[in-house]
C-alpha cells in the first residue's frame, strides 16, 4: 500500500504490480485479495482494483466512474446522468445510468457501486463519445443521443418535463441531422422524434425542418402519448400534424423550462 499512496494511483491491476514489484502472480493475486478484504482496494472488474488511500480514512465511496472505465462490454452513459454530466439539468440521478445491450450481465463486483444498468434490445453506440469524466476515461452519450433517446424512453429521463428542461437546454447545439440518424437506430425512434416536434410545438418553439422532414406521414399514424399515460393520464389534445396527445399540458412544460 505505500507504493500505492506514493504513487498517488486511483487504480492497479494484477499486471501492474507483477510487471513493477517482479512478484510471481499467484502472489500478488494474494496480496491484492487480501487487501481488498481489508477494504484498502475496491474490485471494480477482473485484475482491476480501485484504491482507497490513507488521505480519506480509509473509506470511500463506490465510484462508477472507476468502475466503467475499465468494463469491456459495449455501454454508455446515458439518460438522466448523462443530461447532467453535460450541464442540461439540475438534476442528477443518485445512481449512474448506464445502457447496455440486453443479456449482459452486471459484474458481481459492482454489487455495491451506484450504477443502474438499463438493457436495450436495439443497441447502438451511434452518438456517444469516450470522454474525461471525473478523472476517468468513460463512454457519455452526446447532446443528441440523449434527446432522442429520452424521447423514446421518457421514463429513463426523468419523464417529459424533465425531457422538455432538457431539450430546451440543448437545442443551441443541437445537430437534428444526427438526431435524425440516431433515431434509426434505437426502438421508438420514430416516435421520439415525433414527440420531439410534439414538445417543440407546445413550448412554442419553432420545429425546425429537418426534424420536420424526418417523420414519416404522423397523421395517418396511430396516435401516441406525449407523457406516460400511468403518470398523466390518457386525457388531451390531439396534436393532429405529429400524430400526439398532449396529455401533459404546455403550462406545465413551460414551468419546468424556466425552473
Amino acid at each position: 500500500m505505500s507504493w500505492l499512496e506514493a504513487e498517488r494511483r486511483k487504480a492497479v491491476t494484477t499486471d501492474e504490480v507483477v510487471e513493477i514489484l517482479g512478484w510471481p502472480r499467484q502472489r500478488v493475486w494474494r496480496v491484492l485479495h487480501r487487501l481488498a478484504a481489508k477494504g484498502w482496494l475496491r474490485r471494480t472488474a477482473k485484475g482491476r482494483y480501485e484504491t482507497v488511500l490513507a488521505e480519506t480514512g480509509g473509506f470511500a465511496p463506490a465510484n462508477p466512474w472507476a468502475a466503467l472505465s475499465s468494463w469491456k462490454p459495449p455501454y454508455y452513459v446515458g439518460f438522466q446522468s448523462a443530461a447532467y454530466e453535460r450541464g442540461l439539468t439540475p438534476d442528477r440521478p443518485g445512481d449512474v445510468q448506464v445502457c447496455t445491450p440486453f443479456g449482459t450481465r452486471r459484474p458481481r463486483a459492482w454489487k455495491e457501486i451506484p450504477i443502474a444498468m438499463i438493457w436495450l434490445r436495439k443497441y447502438s453506440a451511434a452518438g456517444t463519445k469516450r470522454e474525461e469524466r471525473h478523472g476517468w476515461p468513460v463512454t457519455t452519450a452526446l447532446p443528441e443521443k440523449i434527446v432522442i433517446d429520452g424521447a423514446a424512453l421518457p421514463g429513463r429521463i426523468g419523464g417529459l418535463p424533465s425531457l422538455a428542461r432538457i431539450l430546451a437546454r440543448a437545442l443551441e447545439e443541437l445537430d437534428w441531422t444526427q438526431a435524425r440518424n440516431y433515431s434509426r437506430e434505437i426502438s421508438h425512434g420514430e416516435a421520439g422524434l415525433r414527440r420531439l416536434a410534439a414538445l417543440l410545438e407546445l413550448l412554442e418553439i419553432p420545429v425546425p425542418q429537418t426534424l420536420a422532414a424526418s417523420i414519416n406521414d404522423a397523421a395517418s399514424s396511430a396516435p401516441l402519448y406525449l407523457g406516460e399515460r400511468r403518470v398523466f393520464g390518457a386525457h388531451g389534445r390531439l396534436i393532429r400534424r405529429w400524430g400526439v396527445i398532449d396529455n401533459v399540458g404546455a403550462e406545465a412544460l413551460r414551468e419546468e423550462v424556466e425552473r
